[in-house]
């Protein structure tokens, strides 16, 4: 008796791992590149032959990433035969059978099965609908390929690009209950680390690794694969920013896109969460940045917040020779405990003109949700001096006060609450006795 008997979806989940398997191989070599030339100081032919000596150390990681790929498909296709009968895999006629079968239980894993070069023959004749022509191809040349990885000292000549496209259809054609974005965030958050707790930036990875995947296929490819198009705007998408990790992440990919040419759109949808925002469409307040696509205060281009006091444009007496270096420290609801603060830096040649660029920042209209800016002249020693000693001279705070500014000398916001501990612990000093 025949015991042991294979299942669909644990064929379906062994093909899986191994497919993400070979993702994460081919990911890691792309991303170890671009970290070496981001810190490399070789350029030039130097920098080339580095690049073409880096590939081909890197042949045997991708090769075996693409063996991976085939043995992942080929779980998947015994997978759906098994799912009609599990039967149809054993290979031989009965008397080539294990010995012992009709007398004893014998598990199914001491069958020979079918070889990889009938599964799509089988496939197609118990299940409908068939696989077209193309994927017949596609199949018939990664099972040559990986002949030739595992018979040969020869190693075939692999490039991420078409490792990441085999994978890609691998995954669209027999894993195609789920897109690829959503399954490896799904492979993400239940990984080896999440057992720890340590699935935080999850998010972060996914996105880079759409991100690589996009820079190494055809715009045709892009379309394809993630129904992103390489030759349109692309935006941050709000939904995953705020997923990922933020504390040690600057710079993001930029996935998201209006479905529709229309001007003024304001649906905006993502390739990786496939989640679909409404945005606003309002120019950017950073000087430097063209766009128009704003989100809870947010640019989905330069990621600047709109209300950001630094991204104000030059005052012309900033250029003025002999002009010394200012802070301007912002702050939102300074009396609260739910204060917030942020700091800028100018240079203007006098205090009056200092004063008067405050005044001007507070009346901005994007600045409207600031309720203070302090201003000191900047002391280029301070570095030196020891914390209790005075680092910078203190000119003043425009404050709100009933919808008018007001300028205070010589105030600045207790913002943390330490000066009122300190008097409060100086006014309970009782007099040394004598």
């Amino acid at each position: 008796m025949i015991t042991d008997m294979p299942t669909a979806d644990a064929f379906s989940t062994a093909g899986m791992n191994q497919l993400y398997l070979a993702w994460q191989i081919a990911m890691q070599v792309v991303h170890d590149h671009e970290q070496i030339t981001d810190y490399s100081e070789v350029d030039g032919e130097e920098a080339e032959a580095a690049a073409a000596e880096y590939w081909r150390k890197s042949q045997p990681a991708l090769a075996n990433a693409f063996g991976l790929t085939q043995q992942a498909m080929e779980m998947a296709l015994k997978g759906r035969i098994v799912a009609v009968s599990p039967y149809l895999l054993i290979s031989r006629d009965p008397k080539d059978w294990p010995k012992g079968i009709d007398t004893q239980p014998v598990p199914f894993s001491e069958f020979r099965t079918l070889d990889a070069a009938d599964l799509i023959k089988v496939h197609n004749s118990v299940l409908a609908p068939p696989f077209d022509q193309a994927f017949r191809d596609f199949w018939d040349g990664a099972r040559r390929d990986r002949n030739t990885i595992m018979h040969s000292v020869a190693l075939k000549s692999f490039d991420p690009a078409t490792l990441v496209r085999t994978i890609l259809t691998a995954a669209e054609t027999l894993f195609a209950d789920m897109r690829w974005p959503q399954r490896l965030l799904e492979m993400e958050l239940d990984g080896a680390s999440a057992a720890y707790g340590l699935d935080e930036s999850s998010q972060n990875a996914v996105m880079r690794q759409i991100d690589t995947a996009i820079r190494h296929l055809e715009p045709a490819e892009s379309r394809r694969f993630f129904r992103f198009d390489t030759k349109r705007r692309a935006y941050v998408c709000p939904v995953c920013y705020y997923r990922a990790n933020r504390d040690w992440q600057d710079n993001w990919p930029a996935l998201a896109q209006f479905p529709e040419k229309t001007p003024g759109s304001t649906s905006l949808h993502c390739v990786v969460c496939e989640e679909t925002t409404e945005v606003e469409r309002t120019s950017c307040t950073n000087g430097v940045c063209p766009a128009d696509v704003l989100h809870d205060g947010m640019c989905l281009t330069c990621m600047a917040s709109q209300d950001d006091p630094r991204l104000l444009a030059a005052d012309p007496m900033e250029h003025e020779t002999d002009a010394v270096r200012y802070h301007f420290d912002f702050s939102r609801n300074w009396q609260g405990e739910s204060s917030y603060r942020t700091s800028d830096q100018r240079s203007f040649p006098m205090d009056d003109a200092a004063i008067a660029y405050g005044r001007s920042a507070l009346c901005a209209a994007h600045l409207g949700g600031w309720d203070a800016v302090t201003i000191k002249l900047d002391n280029p020693l301070g570095g030196l001096l020891s914390p209790f000693e005075q680092r910078d001279r203190l000119l003043g705070t425009w404050v709100r006060e009933a919808g008018e500014l007001v300028w205070k000398p010589d105030f600045e916001p207790d913002f943390y609450g330490i000066r009122a501990s300190l008097d409060g612990a100086d006014r309970n000093e009782s007099p040394t006795p004598h």
